[in-house]
């Protein structure tokens, strides 16, 4: 049976990718343009993603190589920068229910940023 794709918000997912691109940019001390250069895409791109904005009234929807040279330049696992990765796919993004939830990802970022956890997302052995 084919999958209803309306049931699905993905303007919900996009926010959360750009939550997350933006948390980590930051948290690298990064400017867009510096991003955009690491990761040889446009400083367009990575605005529009952050925005989650494409053409139109669209919501950005990059590519998956576009995903991958931004985790290889922020030095992550692309995990990092996809939402829900880890459950099902729901209507919406868990990480948008609240603002705890946004938080929460947003601080286990910086965790991943600041060393607290290694560049595959466990923590550092010791």
């Amino acid at each position: 049976m084919p999958r209803d794709d309306n049931a699905i918000e993905w303007g919900t997912y996009g926010d959360s990718l750009a939550n997350r691109l933006v948390t980590l940019r930051k948290a690298r001390g990064y400017t867009q343009d510096t991003l955009a250069d690491r990761a040889g895409v446009h400083r367009n791109q990575v605005s529009n993603i952050e925005r989650n904005t494409s053409s139109g009234d669209r919501v950005a929807d990059p590519h998956m190589s576009t995903i991958y040279s931004l985790a290889a330049a922020l030095d992550v696992p692309p995990s990092a920068l996809l939402p829900d990765v880890d459950r099902r796919v729901a209507a919406r993004s868990a990480e948008q229910a609240s603002i705890e939830a946004l938080s929460r990802v947003e601080n286990e970022l910086r965790a991943l940023i600041s060393g607290e956890r290694g560049p595959d997302g466990d923590r550092p052995r010791a």
